[in-house]
């Protein structure tokens, strides 16, 4: 399941149309997703079932981030291949996240800084899994006898 669409990149570009006579073309677009989309499940997948596909924040802030890489790639190609364009339709909002912001963001969700809200996490206690947590055993600690 893909995060974003070649629709949804297209939205981000006015005046561009993706097709075979183009700098980028549609299969380089769909191709852009696919590997947006594995480097977030390369982060994400260290803490949650992948792909996410419950919750709406979560789905929302991923959509985000694959636009948000897929549409760098995208703007990097065009700059350099238009070189000379001086149409300020023709570049893409730029309200998107950075590459840079987007693996900040990622780092963070692999770290449990962010969580992910409404999806799967893969241990629900946390990264490290106790049967004590797990059976609500409180620790109780003896003075002057070993315990260990």
């Amino acid at each position: 399941m893909a995060y974003s669409t070649s629709a949804e990149i297209q939205a981000d570009f006015k005046n561009t149309t993706f097709d075979a006579t183009t700098n980028v073309t549609a299969t380089d677009v769909t191709q852009f997703i696919v590997e947006s989309d594995a480097l977030i499940d390369h982060y994400v997948g260290q803490r949650y079932e992948i792909p996410v596909t419950g919750g709406a924040t979560a789905l929302s802030l991923l959509k985000l981030f694959s636009r948000s890489l897929t549409a760098d790639r995208v703007r990097a190609i065009l700059e350099v291949k238009q070189a000379t364009n001086v149409d300020g339709n023709q570049n893409p909002r730029r309200n998107l996240l950075t590459y840079a912001e987007v693996l900040a963001e990622l780092k963070k969700i692999q770290k449990s800084d962010l969580e992910l809200i409404g999806a799967t996490p893969l241990v629900a206690s946390g990264p490290f899994y106790s049967s004590n947590d797990a059976d609500s055993v409180t620790p109780v600690m003896k003075k002057d006898e070993r315990q260990w």
